[in-house]
Order: C-alpha cells, then structure tokens, then sequence
C-alpha cells in the first residue's frame, strides 16, 4: 500500500508542511489562523503498480524527454525578433547581404563595374541598394547566393561555400516560376536573377561546361526583350555587364551570336552620342565600345568559315569572295581601332601613371584604367589573329581545292598542309574552348569581360 501520509497531523498542516500539535477535536495552528481543521481522518489511495510495471514508466518517460530534446535541437527556436516582428530578421539580414554583395563585386568585377559606373543611367550596386525589388525570390536569392559564396571564398569556410550551393538551387526554383508568369519573365528583375546565377555556374558551377546551359537561356531572355529595351536604362546595365559572356558562349558553342544584328549593333552608335551629349564620353571608353562591336561579328565569321570549308564538292567562288570581304572588312576595321588603343595601351599602364587633365574628368577612373586597356588591347589582339587565321584556311582550302577535287575528312579542315603560307608554328594552333573553372584568380571572370569575350577561346 502506497500514497499514505506518514505525518499524524491535521490534513491542512500536513499540506502546508509545518508540524501539528496533533490537538482534539482540533488543533492549535488551524484554531489560531481562524480556520476549521479538517481532523485527523486518512485519505488513502491505491496505485496498482509492480517493479516492472515502475521501470516499464520511468523508461518511457526517459524516452519521451530524450525525443523531446532531439525535436528542440532539430528545430531551432524561434527568436524574440521573429516573435515581436517577424519580417525584422529577413530584413537584417538582407541589409547585411547587399553589402556583402557590394564586396563581391569589387572583388571580382573591379575592372567591369569601373567602367561602367559613370556611364549607364544606374548602375548595378546602386540598384541593388536602392531599388531592389525584395518581391523577386529569384532576385533575393540570387544576391544571397553569390554574396555567401564570396564569404565562404574569402574565408576558405567550405560549409559556406556547400551552404551558397543549396541557395543557389532555391535561386533556381523561383527563377523557373517567374520565367512561367507572363508578368514577370522579361522583366529587369527575373533577368538579372538569371545573370546572377549564371555568373554562379562560372564560379562554381557542377560541370566544366554547365555554366553554358545557363548561358543559352539567358541569351533567349535578351532576344525576347529585345534591343530597345537595353537601349538605356537598367536594360543598358543588363546589357553591358553580360554581353562579353555571350560573345564568349558563341565562341565555345561555334555558331553565330545574336548581337551582330543590325538592330543590336546599332546601339553601340545610339549610346555613343547619348554619351557624347551627356558628357560622360571618353576616348578609351569609345574605341572600346567600337571594337567590341567589330568583336561580335567573329563567332558568325567562324562559323561561316567553319561550314565552307567543310563542304565537299564543287563550292561557291562568289561566296568564297564575299566571306574573304567580310573576314578582311572586319580584320582591317580592328587593325585600326588597335593602333587607337595602343597608345592608351601604354599610358595607362607604365609604372608611374601620370595623371593629365582629360583624365580628371574621364568617365572611367584612372585606377582602373590601365586594366581596361590592357585586357580590351588584348581582346582586340585575339580578334585580330582569330581572323588572320580564318582567312588562312580559306586560301589553304581554295588550293587543295584546286589540287585535289576529291572530298576531305571534315575532321582535319583545320589542320593547315604543308606549303600553305602559314608558317610551322601556325599550322599547330587550334581553337581551344573556354573552361570557366581551369582559372582560380578572384578576378578571372573581369578579364574575360573586359578582353569583350576573347579570352574565351586561345588559338
């Protein structure tokens, strides 16, 4: 028998835990605080219970703490901000990350985002800060993606670098849903999105090529917004900080890039007299501008070249003639913007840059200046032997055309003969595809922007 009191007093003082004097028919204590004393009569209660069945209860209730501490150790506990004010904490945080972001972009942009700040309408930091719309999931994501993949790269913290990959999947996941909302899928926002997640891929992408496929779409997003809308404006911005990438993209994939038509040409010229009338002109600035719209005419060039020579039989010398024109009109056009750029070209990067008067009031800043020049020299550079060699393998394929009629293997059409006027070290070079990973500098990215996309492919 168990649950009876040992005490023999009064039931109120055993409840109140103090020693009764046990007095009849009722005692001191109760009778000096005015009350009735309940007496001495025991109330007894029965508990049905073994050594097994006490063991068999504390062991449940040892497991049902256990499993009550794992649930609160699973499920962290709400903070007293996301109490009081839910939406407190998501905005910290947020705030916190656009200056992450701005980092970023010093880090692996300087050269980019200099010279272009003073030149577009708005640039990409302060649209960021000042007219980020926080209803973009894709866009949020995206900024939180990139911003902790550069904390996890500057700190070598590979669980930030893991954990910006799994934000990266859910920057996906609302990017899939606003490209399926007619209201959202061509906006600045959605596209920006997608830029910023494919710059990502480049980053630290899954594959050596997948950034590629996050390429093809972003270019889809270009041409159904169409020229007029990057004519100025955020859609400018859009346009100047990714277009390097999808002359790039043309290169590897070795076909035509959607910005040698006319319409999207026409907007270098556009924006050049806008720049001109708004005083944010400079001479670097423009022969740049000039050369990258010679530039985008190489990956069609290549591609023209590449399916002529690989055709057998008897071909077009009308057609041969006329992609000698183009190939040589562009060649010789590049020629002249690089003896512009050369003298650029060394005044910007001599040890001691001196600074003289124009550069005060030059739209990009003389710090960064000698970077813009030397990968856009550089770029033009490329261009130009890309399209020495394309005019070396037409001649090459017009004389074993007239030598041997007889179908080739398409696959040695760019391996040059002997004899060719190509020399020996020529005759080695092939078009290498750009690996977006085989480069670990933090500012690889910057130096394929600013060579206009050339550095994409080596020759």
């Amino acid at each position: 028998m168990v649950g009876v009191p040992r005490s023999a007093g009064c039931r109120t003082c055993i409840q109140r835990r103090i020693k009764c004097d046990e007095g009849r028919p009722e005692c001191r204590r109760c009778r000096d605080r005015n009350v009735k004393c309940p007496g001495y009569q025991r109330r007894v209660k029965f508990y049905h219970q073994t050594p097994a069945s006490i063991r068999s209860r504390k062991g449940k209730e040892s497991r049902h703490v256990a499993a009550s501490s794992a649930g609160h150790a699973l499920i962290p506990r709400a903070s007293m901000d996301g109490k009081l004010a839910p939406g407190l904490a998501s905005t910290a945080t947020d705030t916190q990350m656009k200056e992450v972001f701005q980092y970023f972009v010093m880090v692996s942009f300087p050269g980019l985002f200099s010279a272009w700040r003073n030149r577009v309408q708005i640039n990409w930091l302060d649209f960021v800060r000042y007219h980020l719309d926080t209803s973009s999931q894709a866009l949020i994501w995206s900024l939180r993606t990139l911003s902790v993949w550069h904390l996890g790269r500057e700190h070598n913290d590979q669980e930030k670098i893991l954990a910006s990959r799994h934000l990266y999947g859910r920057g996906l996941q609302h990017l899939i849903c606003s490209l399926r909302n007619p209201r959202t899928a061509t906006s600045h926002w959605t596209l920006m999105a997608a830029i910023q997640l494919g710059i990502y891929e480049m980053l630290d992408g899954l594959g050596e090529k997948s950034w590629l496929i996050h390429s093809r779409g972003i270019g889809k997003l270009f041409q159904l917004r169409g020229p007029e809308a990057h004519r100025d404006g955020f859609g400018r911005t859009l346009l100047v900080a990714y277009r390097p990438f999808l002359v790039a993209d043309a290169f590897v994939c070795q076909e035509p890039c959607f910005l040698e038509e006319q319409g999207w040409r026409a907007i270098v010229h556009d924006t050049l007299k806008f720049e001109r009338s708004a005083g944010k002109s400079c001479q670097l600035g423009e022969i740049v501008e000039l050369a990258f719209n010679e530039i985008v005419l190489c990956p069609g060039l290549f591609a023209q070249t590449r399916d002529f020579v690989s055709r057998t039989g008897v071909k077009s010398e009308i057609l041969r003639e006329s992609l000698v024109a183009q190939i040589t009109r562009c060649r010789d056009r590049l020629v002249e913007l690089e003896g512009q750029m050369g003298p650029l070209f060394v005044k910007y990067n001599k040890k001691k840059v001196i600074k003289w008067d124009e550069d005060t009031e030059s739209s990009i800043p003389t710090e960064f200046a000698g970077k813009v020049s030397k990968f856009a020299f550089r770029g033009t550079r490329s261009a130009i032997a890309v399209l020495n060699q394309l005019l070396v393998l037409i001649e090459a394929d017009m004389t074993r055309s007239s030598l041997d009629t007889k179908s080739h293997c398409p696959s040695t059409i760019w391996k040059l003969p002997a004899g060719s006027m190509a020399s020996s070290q020529s005759q080695k070079k092939q078009v290498i595809a750009y690996d977006a990973h085989e480069d670990d500098s933090p500012d690889r990215l910057d130096q394929l922007a600013l060579s206009m996309g050339m550095l994409a492919i080596r020759t």
